[in-house]
Parts: structure tokens; sequence; C-alpha cells
């Protein structure tokens, strides 16, 4: 066993510790996680060689002190920023670094790839945060127990993912048989904040050549008090004080997340079978429906692939059901919700954080367009504000058909009317028809164009094409504004429905192109996909032919 100074090693946890808290007080991001598993990646580089060994972190946020540790210490301050280090895992960043994993569950499948036909090394998969819930984690630990490889598998068991963990491996004592039911030998439970007691144990792995099922034990928010004592809050805060741990700027106005918890409360009042569904999210936008009304929120872990099907026999049962979902995550239950959508499941999909984001390209909500898109019955709304969200979500609880429901990230007024859409502004020159969080775009460019006319269309599937196109063929010229991917999205459909139904016009689609978009601040990203107010009005300007 090497030789390890602890003393050394207590002082660098410190100075690991002090980062992470600086950086997310100034720049946002993850907190809670990375802080509690400084100790064990510090006995993880004491023990192996990660110029031969591998390892994978699931999820990728565990990997802030591995990062630092890992040569990339003067990099830190630069995470998430436009050009600078990844919030996660990345293997085009670092040799260090063996499999991108920005969401969850991929760690072990990955560890055992890696590990076949190669007994001179050990694959380490680092579990933590909820992972042990997701169905990959289970196939992963199924197959490995059964191939017999060089493979040790870490659970850091913090007892949480973004809120407190749910089901049944959340009992410790559980755990033990668990592993060993699948050909593991388990060892634990290991205090992961035990430097010593880590190194030992891990030396002592090293020599098997065989599964092995390490069971830590930590503290999410380990070192920092706040953090500690509310790690939900402090997975991902806003820039905060370090000394208070309170937010360094007031947020102003009603959130969609309070709005969203007020509605909640009045169907229950409204509904005796309603029910809330989520794989772990329910902290966002459930958080305050969840702690009244506790038997109405089921958090089923972080497995959007059991959550949607769970939620779709639910609604087959006579409940009235809303399962929300993140629109990044949304992706990993695709073949499901093609189940639901096939069924004509009468269920509702809030759909969170959709369209281009901020957190890097991992963590894009532009996917939803295209994959809903493409399925036939499938009802997508995207409400322009607030008002607008609860008249909708008040339809799409009623509907008899499967309806996705965009959380807005806008907060535009808009009168009431009747039929598919209508105009927010009048004008001749050229129509701007916004689809996702573009409608502030539009009338930004329309009020300095002049004389543009911009559509709210809160239906976006089926979308109403005739009507558009008596629109159209007024001003001879459309703008599509699409919050995703251009080919496969909205916009792609509804230039074809206008041809087809005869109209003569010019057009541009502008969303995001054959790209990922890189990380950034919200500013940054969108000039990197080219759908700034800059790049937006050039564009609406040539087409308008705009002197």
């Amino acid at each position: 066993m090497k030789m390890v100074d602890y003393k050394k090693l207590e002082v660098q946890a410190k100075e690991l510790r002090e980062m992470i808290i600086k950086r997310a007080s100034t720049n946002s991001g993850h907190l809670a996680s990375p802080l509690g598993v400084v100790e064990l990646t510090q006995a993880l580089l004491a023990v192996y060689d990660f110029k031969q060994d591998k390892i994978v972190f699931d999820v990728g946020h565990q990997a802030h002190a591995y990062k630092i540790l890992t040569g990339r210490k003067d990099k830190y301050f630069s995470m998430s920023k436009m050009g600078g280090m990844r919030a996660y895992p990345d293997i085009h960043e670092s040799e260090y670094d063996f499999y991108g994993v920005g969401h969850t569950s991929t760690s072990i499948s990955a560890a055992l790839g890696y590990s076949i036909g190669h007994p001179e090394y050990k694959s380490i998969a680092v579990v933590g945060d909820g992972s042990l819930t997701g169905g990959e984690t289970f196939e992963g630990l199924n197959h490995a127990g059964d191939l017999k490889t060089n493979i040790l598998v870490i659970y850091n068991d913090n007892g949480m993912s973004l809120v407190e963990n749910v089901g049944a491996l959340h009992d410790k004592k559980r755990v033990k048989g668990f592993a060993e039911s699948l050909g593991f030998e388990y060892v634990g439970v290991i205090d992961g904040h035990d430097t010593k007691k880590l190194v030992e144990t891990l030396s002592d792995i090293k020599a098997k050549k065989l599964p092995v099922f390490l069971h830590v034990q930590t503290v999410k928010g380990r070192g920092y008090e706040f953090a500690e004592k509310d790690p939900s809050t402090f997975h991902w805060p806003a820039p905060f004080v370090i000394e208070t741990g309170k937010p360094r700027f007031t947020s102003t106005g009603d959130s969609w997340f309070a709005h969203n918890d007020k509605k909640g409360k009045e169907y229950i009042k409204k509904y005796k079978n309603v029910y809330f569904t989520t794989p772990a999210l329910v902290g966002w936008g459930l958080g305050g429906i969840k702690k009244e009304y506790p038997n109405k929120v089921i958090d089923t872990g972080i497995d959007e692939q059991h959550c949607v099907t769970f939620s779709s026999a639910l609604a087959l049962s006579g409940n009235k059901v809303l399962c929300y979902i993140p629109s990044t995550f949304l992706a990993r239950a695709f073949d499901q919700v093609i189940d639901v959508v096939l069924q004509r499941i009468p269920m509702v999909f809030v759909i969170t954080f959709p369209g281009i984001a901020d957190s890097g390209y991992t963590h894009q909500g532009i996917y939803t367009f295209p994959m809903i898109n493409m399925l036939p019955t499938a009802t997508i709304m995207h409400p322009c504000g607030l008002e607008e969200y609860d008249r909708m979500l008040d339809e799409a609880l009623l509907s008899k058909k499967t309806v996705f429901i965009q959380s807005p990230d806008e907060t535009i007024s808009v009168k009431a009317f009747k039929g598919s859409m209508t105009a927010i502004k009048s004008g001749k020159k050229l129509t701007v028809l916004p689809l996702g969080n573009m409608m502030q775009k539009a009338i930004t460019v329309a009020d300095k164009l002049g004389d543009v006319e911009v559509l709210y269309a809160p239906v976006i599937k089926p979308f109403d094409s005739a009507t558009l196109a008596k629109h159209v063929a007024k001003t001879k010229k459309l703008l599509i504004l699409e919050d995703g991917f251009v080919r496969g999205g909205i916009g792609e459909g509804i230039v074809r429905d206008l041809h087809e139904l005869g109209v003569v016009f010019e057009y541009a689609h502008m969303g995001v192109k054959d790209i990922f978009p890189e990380q950034g601040s919200m500013d940054d990203v969108l000039n990197y996909v080219e759908m700034s107010d800059k790049h937006i009005y050039e564009v609406a300007k040539k087409l308008a032919k705009h002197v």
C-alpha cells in the first residue's frame, strides 16, 4: 500500500471544500453532492492509478474534487462558462475522464464495458445521489454479477437524490443481501468521511479480481453547515452569500414553481382522484404540494422509464395524473412515452425547463418537439405566461388524449381569445411565429422592425396550419422562431403544410441547427446557436426587405 500522509489529506480536503463552496456561491451550480465525496475521492486517488485503472462517476456532479485533483485545479472556476471546464466528466476534456455522465444510471454499464478483457486494472463505478433507483443501474449490476470481471461498484449512500431517496434499497439493511444475490462480494457500511478507513478498505479491494460492492455512507453537503441542513436547496443553489447561505439576489415576481404549487393544491380540492408523479424532481414545482398533501405526490426515484409507465397505468385506473419531467430527462423514457401515446392514455405530462438552456450540451431541453411531434394523436401545448398556463392545464386535464404542456419561462399576458391562435401584434411586412419560449424575442424584433405581425399559437401539435395560412397569405413572409432543433422540429411540418395549402410565401426557420449547444451564460448559448436578438433581427430584416 502507498504511504499516505493523512494530515496532508485533511488540509487538502478543507481546501477542496472551500473551492467548491466559493465557485457555487459565485456562479451557481452543484454544491451539496460534490461536497459529500471529497474524502472518497482522495482515497480513490491514493489507492488507484487512473492512468491505468478506470473510474466512472454516476452522477457526474460528484466529480468536482476528482477534476481538481487530476490536473484541472486552475480551470475549476471556469466551470460551465463558455470555453471553460465542463460541469461533468468529459472524455474530450481529460485523459482521466472515461465516460461523459451528464445524467444518471450509466456508470456501472460503462465501467463493466471497460472491465471486459482487462483483469490487470480495476474498473470502478461510483454510484450516488439517487442513481441506485435507475433502471440501467440494475441492468448493469445484474450483468456485472454474471460476468465476474474486475469491477468495483461504490454505492455512495447519502440518503438523497434531489430530495430524500425512495425505494426499497433506501433501507440500508437490504443492500447487502441485494448485492450478494447478484454475485457481488459486499463490503460495508464504511464511513465515507474516514479517509484512513477508506484507504485501507480500497487497498484490500484492489487485490480482489471479482465484482465487489462497496457500501459507503456519506453526508450530502458535508463541510458546509447550510448544505448539510438543507441538501435539497443546496443541490444546485442560486448564487449565495457563504457566511449566511442566503441567495445573493432576490427574485421578483411570481415564479412558475410557486404558481404551479398553488394550482396543484386547487386541483386536489377539486378532484379527489388527482395525482402528481415525478422521477425524483419533487423540488421543481411539487415541493409545497408534497408537504401539504404527501399522498398526492408520488416520487418514483430517478427512473423516468418506470415513472412514465407507472403514471400511465395510474391514469388508466380512473385517476387524473400529471407527470412532471424536465425536458432534458424526457428522452430517457421515449419508448415508454410512445406506449402511452399509442394507447391514447389520457394523462398530462408537465415538461419543465423546456427549450434552449445554459446548462451545457448534456442538459438541453431541445429534444421535446422533435420527439413528440412525430407521434400521432399527441398534443403539445406551450403557454406564454402563467395565466395561459392555468387555462391550458385545465384544458389538458380534461382531455381524452395524452397532452404534453411545457412550463413557461416567459410571463407575457395575453387577452382571452377564441380559436387556435391570435395576433399579439399586427403588421403587413412579416408574420413571426414563435414556438416555445420565443414570444419575447418575437415581440422584440417586431418592435424594432415595425409593422410586423406576431402570432401566438399555444397548441403547437396538432398545429392549425389552415389558420396560419390566412395570415401568411397577407404578409407573404413568415419567420419561425423555434425553441429547439430545426431539423425534425415543429416548424418543418408547418412550412410543408403551408406549401401543400398553396400559399406562396418566403420564409426563414430559426432554431438550433445541426449542433449541440455549448455551455455558458444564456446570452453565450443564444449567440452560439445564432438565436440572439441580433441574429433574429438580421434575419427578419432581410426577410422583410427592411431598409
